[in-house]
């Protein structure tokens, strides 16, 4: 199609030229056309005649270059290829830990210790990620474990009361042990009194707090309490 138009144009062109150079002939000596133009052989007449084809040609030599523009074919886009790649990537992120108490009763009540401090795990994940041209379009999870367990945290509440110091009642006086103790003295009584550790051989009670002795300005030791 665009052969033909051409030729078409290019024909155009060649006759435009001719008629441009009749008109400069005729112009000069319109006697050269007399064969063509017989009795009315003039300047004016081969003139007009001469423009009037030049105009013509002019004009179609125009429309068949501006079809001829039109119909060509535009360019078609370029397509740009896109460079798909992947990647491995690893990722990490906290386990967090527990915190469970245990009681201890060498611990006063109401206080705290900490017996076991708490450390956070690892879990890792492996992802294999697409990119296209540099940006990533998406991820698929390929493994996840915890590579590193957590420690739980263990917590000692604390739950021993102090006995209550008492003073002891003593009948028959008192006297310090070797331990550098109050201690009540040996008495008669005809039950067991509080706090007494054995009974001598005259029926006494003692309350001392060593075996070492005991008894032994009152016939030895009876029993054990």
């Amino acid at each position: 199609m665009a052969y033909c138009c051409d030729i078409v144009n290019s024909l155009f062109v060649l006759l435009l030229l001719a008629s441009v150079i009749g008109l400069v002939a005729g112009l000069i000596n319109p006697h050269l056309f007399k064969k063509f133009f017989k009795d009315n052989t003039n300047r004016k007449v081969v003139g007009l005649s001469f423009m009037a084809m030049t105009i013509a040609f002019f004009v179609l030599t125009g429309v068949t270059g501006a079809t001829q523009h039109n119909n060509t074919p535009s360019p078609k886009p370029k397509t740009i290829s896109a460079t798909i790649t992947t990647k491995t990537l690893t990722l990490t992120a906290p386990v967090p830990y527990t915190t469970t108490t245990e009681s201890d009763p060498t611990l006063a009540q109401g206080s705290t210790a900490v017996k076991t401090q708490g450390v956070n795990g690892v879990k890792t994940s492996i992802w294999t990620v697409t990119y296209s041209n540099g940006v990533e379009q998406s991820r698929k999870l390929v493994s996840e474990s915890i590579t590193t367990p957590p420690v739980n945290q263990v917590v000692e509440n604390g739950t021993y009361v102090a006995p209550v110091a008492t003073t002891p009642s003593c009948t028959n006086g008192t006297y310090v042990n070797s331990a550098g103790n109050t201690v009540c003295s040996p008495e008669t009584s005809t039950t067991v009194p509080p706090g007494a550790t054995a009974q001598c051989v005259d029926g006494t009670y003692s309350f001392s707090q060593s075996r070492s002795g005991t008894c032994s300005h009152h016939g030895g030791v009876a029993q054990w309490l």
